[in-house]
């Protein structure tokens, strides 16, 4: 119980710490919002797609693929689209908060957290199966987001714009480079691939400090209806749901670790400006990325603790 205990601070205190020095900064007048929007666009367009990278070009690919793991993940998620685009409309009959609501229940922050529990539980290297199902999980999230934003808004959805949109997601750039070098067996020089772990090495520490300047948990939304809905649905009934599910399917180790992540990481931070982007309510958006990256320090924590303390994790 007392190595569960651990375990999971191991997790939760470094994200905790980070975010702090963020929020720190921000109140102290050292760093604003506004100036932080810049880093955020670099973390988007730069960082993350090189940890991905970096993950991917590392990844040992002669034990195969998760397949298991992968079919699962995705009739899980076409599960939560489903759940995602049907359930908010019946409590909210705004199809601005509505959309906004789904997205957050499907679109989880799951690189960053990924990549940050994994490595906490298993040390340097251990984020294998959570970059692996990464490939899988990052498109089908993007897409569901845009799907369920766009219905909302027009009514219906061009697969065409749909696809040219996942493929200029820089995730899905970055992957796909990775994948290319893999297949072509491409050598990086030494000097090129230090910049790139140097890069890659940097992002969870750059991006949770990035989230700590963004949040401001004084600033409520005016629908707390609307925001306490995506909040639980997010952190509680999709976890609650599809965790047990993962246990009874006999996902143990990593492979557990990497579905927590899918479904109970907090709602992305790309989920603000995709919202506002596409007509739907960005204020909800950026409080439903606050409000449940706050709570998912004590959720992943529990989580973590409760599946250490029963040998599953």
């Amino acid at each position: 119980m007392t190595e569960s205990f651990f375990a999971a601070l191991r997790v939760v205190v470094p994200m905790m710490l980070l975010m702090l020095i963020g929020w720190l900064s921000r109140t102290q007048g050292m760093i604003t919002r506004d100036s932080m929007k810049e880093y955020d666009r670099l973390i988007f367009k730069i960082f993350m797609p090189t940890l991905l990278f970096k993950n991917i070009y590392d990844m040992d690919f002669s034990q195969g693929f998760a397949v298991k793991e992968m079919i699962f993940a995705s009739i899980c998620l076409l599960v939560i689209f489903i759940f995602a685009y049907i359930v908010p409309r019946i409590f909210v009959k705004d199809g601005n908060k509505s959309s906004v609501i789904g997205q957050a229940i499907g679109r989880g922050n799951y690189i960053l957290f990924g990549v940050a529990v994994s490595e906490a539980l298993y040390g340097e290297g251990g984020a294998g199966m959570v970059v692996m199902l990464g490939v899988l999980v990052i498109p089908a999230i993007n897409t569901f987001s845009a799907v369920i934003l766009e219905l909302n808004r027009s009514g219906k959805s061009s697969p065409v714009k749909l696809f040219i949109a996942i493929l200029k997601n820089p995730m899905i750039v970055g992957a796909i480079i990775a994948f290319i070098f893999k297949a072509f067996a491409v050598s990086i020089p030494a000097p090129v691939w230090s910049v790139i772990k140097s890069v890659a090495n940097s992002t969870t520490t750059v991006s949770f400090i990035s989230l700590g300047v963004g949040l401001d948990m004084a600033k409520s939304h005016t629908d707390k209806f609307a925001l306490t809905l995506g909040i639980v649905l997010r952190m509680l009934v999709i976890p609650l749901i599809f965790m047990p599910l993962s246990v009874l399917a006999g996902f143990r180790g990593q492979s557990l670790c990497a579905m927590m992540i899918v479904f109970a990481a907090p709602s992305a931070v790309a989920s603000y400006p995709m919202a506002v982007a596409m007509g739907a309510d960005g204020q909800l958006a950026g409080q439903l990325v606050c409000t449940t990256t706050v709570l998912s320090v004590f959720t992943i924590f529990a989580w973590t603790f409760v599946l250490s303390s029963m040998g599953l994790m």
